[in-house]
């Protein structure tokens, strides 16, 4: 009978874990609805790059984003990457690499909470460019062409991120249309396909 209490616990710290933890979904599965932005602040970090991806491919993902995230919010206001690198030039103090976050917790689950140090870092850049929410590119890789496919595509996981308690209030993956990987086109086709599923 003494036993039962602890058990009980143990079931409930695993249930408690899991409900913390998900599988991660894929771009070829129906995402979550994104919450409404409408008149917040959001800062956008930059893309965390996986595998062999070129930078100039990240570097252009990044500023197609830009474009369509303001494109299709354009009630929500937007801290872009070159902002929050602006503004840390101009800070001192802040020891943070926007293109090299501790998103590693991100990979083959999906996180209900984030903690340091990432937490630490968006909390910190959120309040330098007075941005709450924080919509964060967990991964971005160029996946090669598999069998009967003649081209690859890019493929981004992203998740929003309240800076204030470190909640992850939405997470998804999406892929853009296959391309070469050096053609901006399709950088730019992934970072629409972001846009849409974050501004539904």
């Amino acid at each position: 009978m003494r036993r039962r209490p602890a058990a009980a616990l143990l079931a409930l710290a695993l249930a408690l874990g899991c409900a913390r933890r998900a599988a991660v979904p894929t771009p070829d599965t129906p995402q979550p609805r994104a919450p409404d932005l409408t008149g917040r602040t959001v800062m956008v970090l930059p893309a965390q790059p996986v595998g062999t991806i070129a930078a100039t491919t990240v570097q252009a993902f990044d500023a197609e984003a830009a474009y369509w995230l303001g494109d299709r919010g354009s009630r929500i206001h937007w801290r872009f990457p070159r902002q929050i690198e602006e503004s840390l030039a101009t800070a001192g103090g802040l020891d943070i690499d926007p293109h090299n976050l501790a998103v590693g917790d991100f990979r083959g689950m999906r996180l209900r909470r984030i903690g340091d140090p990432l937490f630490g870092d968006l909390r910190r850049l959120g309040a330098l460019v007075d941005a709450r929410y924080a919509l964060l590119p967990t991964s971005l890789a160029y996946v090669r062409p598999r069998a009967g496919e003649t081209q690859g595509r890019i493929e981004v996981a992203a998740a929003l991120v309240d800076t204030m308690g470190g909640d992850v209030l939405w997470f998804g993956v999406v892929a853009g249309e296959r391309g070469p990987e050096d053609d901006r086109a399709t950088a730019a086709s992934a970072a629409r396909a972001l846009a849409r599923a974050v501004i539904p």
